[in-house]
């Protein structure tokens, strides 16, 4: 009998407090306005931004000089491994006043890419200077871990830059 009992209270308690739980839940909307995004996810979504770019780059120049796609594979493989790693650091709550990076895929006009095949690769190497720039630009923004990461893919892209033969920018 006493079992019998417990079950009932247990209904009893479920079909008060059910509807009331009902009536007052608003959701995640409960919580408030999401908080500003951190001053790091700035500074990775702008590395981003960068890596994307250059991607961009390399995608232009081996549509134009499709011979240069052995020497620039590499390269680019290394960049879209940079550009998942920055991706990995970047969290953004669902919601927030904070907007993601462009895609890489996003160009605010088409790019102009030398049809020689030195030509392409000095302009690649000025992208890869410039890109290199940008990333060290952000390090005092950083906090350390980021800022590692930030030096790594600089130090990566200015021995691109070199590769692509030159250890200095075009003029």
């Amino acid at each position: 009998m006493a079992r019998y009992a417990t079950r009932r209270r247990v209904l009893a308690i479920g079909a008060v407090t059910l509807p009331l739980a009902a009536a007052g839940c608003k959701g995640l909307a409960a919580l408030g306005t999401p908080p500003k995004a951190a001053p790091d996810v700035a500074v990775v979504s702008d590395a981003i931004t960068v890596e994307a770019r250059l991607i961009v780059h390399y995608g232009a120049v081996l549509a134009a000089v499709p011979d240069l796609a052995d020497r620039l594979r590499p390269l680019l493989a290394q960049h879209h491994d940079h550009l998942a790693r920055l991706r990995a650091r970047l969290i953004i709550p669902p919601g927030s006043r904070a907007t993601g990076p462009a895609s890489p895929g996003a160009s605010p006009s088409p790019l102009r890419v030398p049809g020689t095949p030195a030509a392409a690769l000095g302009y690649l190497r000025d992208a890869e200077n410039a890109a290199a720039a940008a990333q060290l630009a952000h390090l005092a923004a950083a906090p350390p871990s980021l800022a590692q990461l930030l030096a790594s893919i600089s130090a990566s892209e200015a021995t691109h830059a070199m590769t692509l033969g030159g250890h200095g920018r075009r003029r």
